[in-house]
């Protein structure tokens, strides 16, 4: 089992329509190679995770990097796990736009970190954990 988590820059702001568009398609293809995941969506940039078979997560990375709804593509973190994260989601998603990150419930402080910070660069650990702490949002 492996997992891949990465950054990148939309091209142009995406409407919820496109966002759902695109959420759609990476179920599918995710399932047909019994890939999971999550999605992040803030602020024009994007925060995901594949887990599964390594050279499924390669191969959809691949398809992920020649999409040209986005650029600037960065791995943070590919490795190794015994187990998923998500295992019941072919993808889940969360778009940040729609969060009141302050007053909620929980905020986590680098919750208003962009994406593309260099802290997410060097503490990779901390991109997983932003991940993991919207796998139980009731908006995802």
């Amino acid at each position: 089992m492996h997992h891949l988590i990465y950054v990148s820059t939309a091209t142009q702001p995406m409407s919820e329509d496109e966002l759902m568009q695109l959420l759609q398609q990476s179920r599918r293809r995710n399932k047909s190679l019994k890939l999971t995941g999550m999605l992040l969506y803030k602020e024009n940039h994007f925060m995901q995770v594949l887990e599964g078979d390594k050279n499924n997560v390669a191969e959809i990375y691949a398809k992920i990097e020649g999409d040209t709804r986005h650029k600037k593509l960065d791995v943070l973190r590919s490795e190794h796990i015994t187990e998923r994260n998500f295992p019941d989601w072919s993808m889940g998603f969360t778009n940040l736009r729609r969060w009141d990150l302050v007053n909620h419930e929980g905020f986590v402080p680098f919750l208003d970190k962009d994406f593309r910070s260099p802290f997410f660069k060097e503490h990779s650990i901390e991109a997983h954990a932003l991940l993991l702490y919207f796998k139980n949002d009731p908006q995802t």
